[in-house]
């Protein structure tokens, strides 16, 4: 995590001492407040932060002062909540910080607000329904993007939930009817990165509706885009077909494909190029965590890269043949931990660095009920995962339940069930 809070303090309280080397009252003050509430969150969990450091400002006039301080909430909001410039989103960080803990506290006490959000299918859509589908997802903190098996991106604004811009790139060439779905997007407040099967890569402008073409994929030669993420430094694409060439990695900045390799998508030739003629189950996934570690996953293997190596695996996990498989649609990472569910029932949250436990629990009972208010099987059930900082998320059949993510304890079930 980064520590540029803790040195922009350091070096406000030597500016703020002058040349008589006395230390001002508030900026111990703010030391003390700090290392109260980082000691709390490390101890007690995040949501202990906030009212530890509220009762160092009652002591007297002079400590509550120090609540104005915006270095020392910014410094709170980074190394409590995890926060940055990029997220956030009130005006000040003080606001950030209470923005963070009223949310994450509605996320602990199961108070969240369900709100449906309708879009259109594009006219020229064959009208079997799969078009509609929604293949995958990205949040940025104004709006939320949808990627579809149509080929369209839509965007939606998270005040309004209405659409405020479909992106529907025009393909030159199509192998295959599917080859214009959309198989990843990433965000970056106006600026949006989508990636389609046929491996083609687009940049577009939320506000201005621009949308352009910044690599043209060559199915023959590199198989079908299964999965597509990125960050600021990096994007990458996870393929399926063509043997030695599952990972590409592009510099974000100059957008030049600098990796071009990776084996861990092999054993799904066959489906990866079947992705292009019919709609069936995610092949793998690729994720990057906030320190630049890249995470790949199929029903068989895990693996870890180094992205500032480009693409030298640190670690690796292949699953036994007696084992039960991976849901690549439960993968998923966060900060220093990653998610992943089996086919029997069991979620884990490890350490993405060394694939350590950190916690593992049961999600059959979850199933169950699941199953039994929607009449699917455990055989033909749709499960999919997510995880925050501090919970884990398991979605079966549009029912979302919620556990803790370092103890397993199941903590509740989200109110509002999820359509088809």
């Amino acid at each position: 995590m980064s520590r540029q809070p803790e040195r922009r303090i350091a070096g406000e309280v030597s500016a703020r001492a002058g040349n008589g080397g006395g230390v001002w009252p508030e900026l111990f003050v703010e030391a003390v407040a700090r290392e109260v509430a980082v000691a709390a969150a490390n101890g007690d969990g995040a949501l202990v932060a906030g009212p530890a450091v509220v009762t160092i400002f009652q002591v007297c006039s002079t400590w509550r002062n120090i609540s104005n301080s915006e270095i020392l909430w910014e410094a709170l909001a980074r190394h409590v909540w995890d926060a940055s410039q990029t997220t956030r989103r009130m005006h000040s960080w003080r606001e950030e910080f209470i923005r963070l803990h009223l949310t994450a506290s509605n996320f602990r006490r199961n108070r969240a607000k369900y709100t449906a959000i309708e879009y259109e299918v594009s006219s020229d859509s064959s009208g079997n329904g799969t078009e509609a589908a929604c293949r995958c997802l990205a949040l940025s903190p104004k709006y939320l993007a949808g990627g579809f098996l149509d080929g369209a991106v839509r965007i939606f604004s998270l005040t309004s939930t209405e659409c405020v811009r479909v992106m529907n790139p025009a393909h030159e060439i199509r192998l295959g009817p599917l080859s214009r779905a959309i198989a990843g997007i990433v965000m970056f407040d106006d600026r949006v990165v989508f990636a389609s099967f046929d491996g083609s890569v687009f940049v577009g402008s939320v506000l201005s509706g621009y949308v352009r073409c910044a690599h043209v994929g060559n199915v023959v030669n590199d198989g079908t885009l299964v999965d597509f993420t990125g960050c600021e430094r990096f994007w990458v694409g996870l393929y399926a077909g063509v043997p030695g060439h599952a990972c590409h990695i592009w510099d974000a900045v100059t957008e030049q494909l600098v990796f071009n390799a990776g084996d861990i998508t092999d054993p799904e030739a066959l489906r990866g190029w079947r992705l292009l003629i019919e709609h069936s189950e995610r092949i793998g996934r690729v994720r990057i965590n906030s320190d630049g570690i890249l995470l790949t996953a199929t029903r068989l293997k895990v693996a870890v890269f180094d992205l500032e190596t480009y693409g030298i695996c640190f670690s690796r996990e292949e699953i036994a043949v007696d084992e039960q498989e991976l849901i690549v649609e439960t993968v998923e990472t966060k900060n220093n931990k990653f998610l992943t569910a089996s086919d029997n029932g069991t979620a884990r949250v490890r350490r993405i660095t060394d694939f350590e436990d950190v916690c593992s629990f049961s999600f059959d009972e979850a199933a169950d009920n699941s199953s039994t208010s929607s009449g699917s099987s455990n055989n033909n059930r749709k499960v999919y995962g997510s995880l925050n900082t501090w919970q884990a998320f398991i979605c079966i059949d549009g029912v979302v339940n919620a556990w803790d993510a370092t103890s397993g304890m199941r903590l509740h079930r989200l109110d509002g069930q999820m359509g088809e």
